[in-house]
């Protein structure tokens, strides 16, 4: 039988909302040395799991930017477009424009104008906007219609008419003269609106826990060890603060509603409480779309290609598509089966057996793919979806892929747009100035372990034998331009 890693004890939870010496031994963590006196964490440093904040916060002042209200606007401009869609036709009409005959079509908006052509859904069938005939009684505007080709047998087919098909406007087409104006249309900016949500994380401690010794040694941040547990205890206290902070980033929804006003009250004071939208909510808001058991080449060409072609910049993009390995794995398939399918079998193994330390070594993978239009869809490993608290949920839920046997979260990607835009960054963290990061501590009797910071040693703010570590923060996201933000995600 082989030998396999198994885990001796499992580390348990004291969730009694304070420390003391009496939590220590319920730890277990005052037992006599073991083999290994330096504490191996098995499953991981947790280190790994702040993707958005280093992008973000971890980049430095031009990364974060601190406002002065708890909501900010930000002005946005659209690209010109020139189409627009149907709301209302006469289906009676089951031959609209033969033999020469005017019909009328109700668009969604007054965008369309008269004397411009519009082309049809089919991108075949071309008509003439003869009449601006105003507003309709389906909500939209009113057009009235020609058709182009000459053949009197000629007409539209109905299905290019059918509620929310859309046409688009090509150039009007006038007399060589006695001809009359007629508009343009233009945009101007508009506004978007986002908010900071409050955090508040607290840590109490009571008795001599702040000079406590155990038997195991731990790592510090200088590259030592120490016996002492509270260090540890503190490192355990801000993993946990950073992990909350970064997925929040990810999953919050924005609570703002239509009328101004917050529905989510603190129970104990009834004060409104703020919730920012996080990166899921302003991608799947974008671009939104969804793959079966199987992911192939044309959809990530339909789904993410047409979003990077979205825009007109032709600057360089800083363009991520941040991905669990579920995702990763699928992506590698669709690559593969796509050079099969072109008959690059041979030149796929030579890539993928190569010699090594006198054997031979299998196995290279797919990470990047450049489309027709050089547009270059790299993949960045988001572990938070592998094994963050959603992947843990879908752990204990069973909500595990039949193919590869990770949870579904690790099954879904973010396309993310980093780029800069005239100087500035298209993410950034948002904070509250003077509220960026608060850190407040009630004292007691209990002793102030070193990493809390200078109190006076014979200053008490509590006749309680506890000490109380307090923080506070405030936090947002903003994206700038979320035209190429998108999210794919593996739904079975």
């Amino acid at each position: 039988m082989p030998y396999k890693l198994r885990e001796v004890s499992r580390g348990r939870y004291d969730d009694r909302g304070y420390s003391n010496e009496e939590s220590i031994a319920n730890l277990m963590l005052s037992k006599p040395a073991e083999i290994n006196r330096t504490l191996t964490y098995t499953f991981g440093m947790d280190d790994d799991r702040f993707p958005l904040s280093f992008l973000t916060e971890g980049q430095g002042s031009s990364g974060v930017k601190s406002i002065e209200t708890e909501t900010w606007t930000w002005k946005t401009m659209g690209r010109l477009h020139f189409n627009d869609y149907v709301v209302y036709f006469n289906t009676a009409n089951s031959t609209p424009g033969q033999g020469g005959a005017m019909f009328d079509v109700e668009f969604a908006t007054h965008w369309l104008i008269e004397q411009w052509s519009l082309v049809a859904p089919d991108g075949v069938t071309q008509v003439r906007i003869m009449a601006d005939l105003g507003e309709g009684t389906h909500g939209g505007y009113v057009y009235r219609l020609k058709l182009w080709n000459p053949n009197p047998n000629f007409y539209v087919n109905t299905e290019n008419l059918k509620v929310g098909k859309y046409w688009t406007m090509t150039a009007p087409t006038i007399p060589a003269s006695y001809s009359k104006g007629n508009r343009s249309n233009s945009m101007g900016p508009g506004k978007m609106t986002s908010q900071l949500e409050y955090h508040r994380y607290s840590k109490e401690i009571a008795g001599n826990i702040s000079n406590t010794i155990v038997e195991y040694e731990f790592k510090t941040k200088g590259g030592g060890t120490t016996n002492l547990w509270i260090n540890e205890e503190m490192r355990q206290f801000e993993i946990a603060k950073r992990i909350a902070e970064e997925e929040r980033l990810w999953l919050a929804n924005y609570n703002l509603n239509e009328n101004g006003e917050i529905t989510m009250l603190d129970r104990d004071n009834s004060k409104p409480i703020r919730s920012t939208a996080g990166m899921m909510e302003i991608c799947r808001e974008s671009n939104y779309a969804t793959y079966g058991e199987t992911l192939t080449l044309n959809l990530i060409e339909r789904t993410i290609g047409d979003v990077l072609d979205k825009d007109t910049d032709t600057g360089t993009m800083e363009v991520v598509l941040g991905c669990g390995k579920g995702f990763w794995q699928d992506f590698d398939g669709a690559m593969r089966d796509a050079a099969t399918n072109n008959g690059f079998v041979d030149a796929l193994g030579d890539k993928m057996i190569e010699e090594y330390d006198g054997g031979l070594s299998y196995g290279k993978y797919f990470r990047r793919y450049k489309t027709i239009d050089n547009h270059i869809i790299t993949l960045k490993h988001l572990a938070f979806l592998d094994k963050g608290s959603l992947a843990d949920n879908d752990k204990a839920n069973g909500n595990i892929h039949p193919k590869s046997g990770l949870p579904m979260t690790s099954h879904q990607a973010f396309l993310l747009d980093f780029s800069t835009y005239e100087g500035t960054r298209n993410v950034r963290m948002v904070r509250l100035k003077g509220q960026e990061h608060i850190i407040g501590i009630l004292k007691g009797l209990t002793p102030i372990p070193a990493s809390w910071g200078s109190v006076p040693n014979n200053a008490i703010s509590t006749e309680i034998d506890m000490s109380r570590y307090e923080v506070k923060s405030t936090i947002g996201l903003q994206v700038d331009n979320n035209r190429k933000m998108m999210q794919l995600k593996c739904v079975l």
